[in-house]
């Protein structure tokens, strides 16, 4: 079979020349599959490349590239065109820089060279008389990347009968730390086709038309599909120091994602190389690529990796929460398989706070197999804080406007306002509670457990009944005044000299005389003539008249 002609062609060698240098991977050459989507998985943990010969390419020595190569059909009316589309992965491995790269190729003759397309780079001659004389070529910044490095490359195809537009994308999963999906596609191009029929990238056990020129035929390329690990570029070949790296390939079909069944670890179209990388499958089905005696052939006949999935899913919550009937508190990342939820409907947080769940949330997340999604789940929850009320007088209060007496224990959800209404309470008709403070403060909005201290002061009525100006403490009163317990108060009154007077009531007290509140208090000023006055008028009126009496006499 044609898939097997270069591997065959290789194993034929003499024996000095079987340390081949062959680009590594994961490849796909059956079909015929048509499809719209390739895209390629890669997981690294370990990476270090090393070429002694990097400048003769022209590339760095520490270089490396990891690439998904495909072949793009286009049919007209009466021609047909294949373009070779390269979404490339390239490494400088001795300072952890990298950069994503295109380039796009016509393929439909193996000397053919491109021109016209559209995009943000541009078309490049080549020098080499025996290959294409043009290529299309755009690449990004280089970024940093830490081990854990897992990423998606994506080549996307859609047409019109115009042309074709080419998407290279990637999708970076983890680059240290796990990193929600963000697809970025960094260059669309448009390959102007008139009278298009239709148009796919095609996986399929052949090959591109060869060239025949006299006595030399150039072969064409394999219409395969390659997730491949080699040189920089500029074909060369680089021997790897470090490898570590999970690898997936995959293509969209009716709408889904789903793994090339049958895949090979060779690639057959593209240039850069390696010659000492082993690819195996590993326990979670992927391929796992790493240092080791190259055997190039049939990897596996069922290829079913276990990638990270297309789902990235985020829980934000502060109540605890069941992933797989497991208690957790924080959960992010890719959903590979099913996963299942549970949230507490009512959680007791301790013994002064208690959270009640708002809404329905789903109980199972399955993968999603076609296209990246973020999915936030933040659970709603009411809290509810012990709110204790100290007092010795019922306590009122206006929530929402509504108003309620508190008990000692309350319940009250988060948000809630409450304003304590300041009143003065009465116990009875002579004895009554004023409020002097409340803590801590007169309104408040419940945002956790809280202590409501509310002091009184006791206050008894004090009855001063009096035809005449009385006073308490200096102060002119007549009738009832409210006193706070345990004040001592001195009753006085202004009365007519020729009178004296005598608080009668609950104390029976004499005029200035002073007195403790500790009860209610009735005191009715009494009035009578004052006798020791008029026993002393009585006197001096007997004198006076005695002294006249003797006057006459003399």
């Amino acid at each position: 079979m044609l898939r097997n002609t270069l591997l065959i062609l290789l194993l034929l060698l003499p024996t000095p020349l079987l340390a081949i240098s062959l680009p590594t991977g994961v490849v796909a050459y059956d079909g015929p599959i048509f499809t719209n989507q390739v895209l390629g998985y890669v997981n690294i943990t370990s990476l270090q490349a090393y070429n002694a010969s990097g400048s003769k390419f022209g590339v760095p020595p520490y270089g490396a590239s990891l690439q998904l190569n495909v072949m793009l059909q286009v049919n007209t009316s009466n021609e047909e065109y294949y373009f070779w589309l390269q979404n490339v992965a390239d490494f400088i491995t001795n300072v952890s820089k990298m950069f994503f790269s295109e380039n796009i190729w016509n393929s439909t003759t193996p000397l053919a060279g491109i021109n016209n397309v559209i995009g943000k780079g541009e078309i490049y001659s080549t020098s080499d008389l025996f290959s294409h004389s043009s290529y299309y070529a755009y690449g990004t910044y280089y970024i940093k990347y830490d081990f854990p490095f897992s990423f998606y490359l994506i080549v996307n195809e859609s047409h019109n009968n115009q042309g074709v537009y080419v998407s290279f994308g990637y999708v970076i999963l983890q680059n240290g730390n796990i990193t929600p999906p963000n697809p970025t596609f960094y260059d669309t191009v448009f390959i102007p086709v008139n009278n298009l029929t239709s148009a796919s990238i095609i996986i399929a056990n052949q090959t591109t038309p060869n060239l025949n020129l006299g006595i030399i035929t150039y072969l064409g390329s394999y219409l395969d599909a390659e997730l491949v690990w080699g040189g920089f570029g500029n074909g060369a070949s680089t021997t790897f120091l470090n490898m570590s790296s999970y690898l997936a390939l995959l293509y969209m079909k009716n709408g889904k994602w789903v793994p090339f069944s049958q895949v090979y670890n060779y690639g057959s179209d593209t240039a850069e190389s390696t010659n000492n990388l082993r690819v195996t499958i590993a326990k979670n089905g992927d391929a796992y690529v790493t240092i080791g005696k190259q055997n190039p052939g049939l990897l596996t006949t069922n290829f079913n990796p276990s990638i990270p999935g297309f789902l990235y899913l985020n829980i934000s919550s502060k109540i605890p929460f069941l992933v797989n009937n497991i208690i957790s508190r924080t959960f992010s990342g890719y959903v590979s398989a099913p996963i299942k939820l549970g949230f507490f409907m009512n959680y007791s947080i301790n013994s002064s706070s208690f959270a009640v769940l708002n809404g329905n949330y789903p109980s199972l997340i399955e993968p999603n197999v076609s296209w990246f999604k973020i999915l936030n789940i933040i659970p709603n929850y009411t809290y509810y804080y012990l709110v204790r009320v100290n007092s010795s007088i019922p306590v009122i209060g206006t929530i929402n406007g509504k108003q309620i007496t508190l008990n000692d224990t309350n319940w009250f959800a988060q948000g809630t306002q409450i304003k304590i209404v300041n009143y003065t309470y009465y116990n009875g008709s002579d004895e009554r509670y004023v409020i002097s403070s409340i803590l801590p403060s007169l309104s408040f909005n419940i945002s956790s457990p809280l202590n409501v201290t509310i002091n009184t002061i006791k206050q008894y009525r004090v009855i001063i009944n009096s035809d005449l100006p009385t006073y308490l403490n200096g102060k002119r009163v007549n009738g009832s005044i409210w006193i706070n317990t345990g004040t001592i108060v001195k009753l006085s009154a202004s009365i007519p000299f020729y009178e004296v007077g005598r608080f009668i009531g609950t104390y029976n007290l004499t005029l200035g005389g002073t007195i403790v509140v500790n009860k209610p208090i009735v005191e009715k000023l009494q009035l009578s003539i004052n006798n020791l006055l008029l026993e002393i008028t009585a006197v001096i009126i007997v004198i006076v008249i005695i002294l006249l009496i003797l006057r006459k006499r003399r």
